[in-house]
């Protein structure tokens, strides 16, 4: 049955991460979900820090047992009371977004583990990852948030704690009900490192919204 227009469903989308979560990744995703839904039907959040690990966004974090930064020693107090900084200013941002209207649904875009996979940090990603996403399901109060994680690239594929990082991001997505990833590989080429050059940001942006969408309409034929 067709919905007539104000009765049709209205989308938040909540991207975050690190260098590579550009202001290019969130136009190329805002212009596809509009297609889709409606401009007036999708809110788009998007607020990024570059260099943050995870950490930044995950106040309870722990490091591994007798983890060491690369070249620097173990984590200094002040290290620790880093936890979790980004996390308020982005949920200012989704409040302001939430303002007395309601939403169907909460999407999370998540373009972030560079940090993380260089320092060797993968093995409490996961944990943080959902702890993460937990925090958010009781901020805004509720039961589902799909979520879509985009792949490292494969710029240090030598590396193993790189390569176990993105294993990490797979195994996220496909143990969630409501999660995806995306593959960001033919993005860039080998001189680019870790980031993309700019032109392809609107089409990473555009990928990670063809995921979004799945994901919804997906959730639409369970119900």
């Amino acid at each position: 049955t067709t919905r007539d227009a104000q009765d049709a469903e209205r989308h938040l989308f909540i991207l975050s991460g690190q260098s590579n979560m550009t202001g290019g990744l969130k136009a190329g995703f805002t212009k596809t979900v509009e297609n889709t839904f409606g401009e007036k039907n999708v809110a788009v959040v998007h607020h990024s820090k570059s260099g943050r690990g995870i950490r930044f966004w995950d106040k309870d974090y722990t490091f591994p047992d007798n983890y060491r930064f690369p070249g620097k020693g173990v984590p200094s107090e002040r290290s620790k009371q880093q936890h979790g900084q980004e996390y308020g200013p982005l949920m200012e941002k989704v409040q302001e977004a939430f303002k007395g209207k309601p939403y169907d649904t909460v999407t999370f875009i998540w373009m972030q583990g560079e940090s993380d996979g260089k320092r060797g940090l993968g093995d409490v990603y996961e944990k943080s990852f959902l702890r993460l996403l937990g925090r958010m399901k009781i901020d805004l109060d509720r039961k589902n948030i799909g979520f879509v994680i985009g792949r490292i690239n494969d710029s240090f594929m030598n590396e193993p704690p790189w390569k176990a990082m993105r294993d990490v991001q797979v195994k996220l997505a496909e143990n969630a009900y409501h999660g995806a990833w995306v593959d960001t590989d033919d993005l860039s080429e080998p001189d680019d490192g870790v980031h993309f050059p700019k032109e392809k940001y609107p089409s990473l942006g555009n990928r990670f919204a063809g995921k979004a969408i799945d994901l919804i309409q997906q959730n639409n034929k369970k119900r």
